[in-house]
């Protein structure tokens, strides 16, 4: 169980990594004041990740429910994060995703972050990779 979480959590910081390389570098090809409010990789993985942060909060509160899945982050500043979780062992009905939903969003108010700035969507592994 313990090796799931550790495949599970380095899964998602590979797939945060990929997701701001590729936000970065379709950023650097705006304008100078796009770029400035862009913020590093560094930042916005202290932001989500930080001592037990919101992504591992999200982590252990799923798995405990049974829940195996994936995330995907796009981050383009700490204003505006889109995450998408992909289940992979139950089929995602209107009830699981605001049962998800719920758990996410009283996370991230626990936390005292802003709940306008997640934009989240709930499928499973047939739904595909679109946000």
């Amino acid at each position: 169980m313990k090796k799931v979480g550790i495949t599970l959590i380095g899964a998602v910081i590979f797939l945060f990594v990929g997701a701001f390389l590729i936000i970065n570098s379709s950023s650097s090809k705006g304008n100078e004041s796009e770029f400035s409010s862009t913020v590093s990789s560094e930042e916005m993985e202290t932001f989500l990740y930080k001592d037990n942060g919101i992504v591992n909060q999200v982590h252990n509160e799923l798995s405990e429910k049974g829940y195996r899945y994936s995330i995907m982050i796009a981050a383009y500043s700490k204003e505006d994060i889109q995450m998408k979780i992909i289940l992979s062992n139950k089929e995602v009905t209107e009830a699981t995703q605001e049962e998800i939903k719920s758990i996410f969003y009283e996370l991230v108010k626990k936390n005292n972050l802003n709940p306008n700035s997640f934009t989240l969507k709930v499928s499973d592994s047939d739904d595909g990779p679109d946000w």
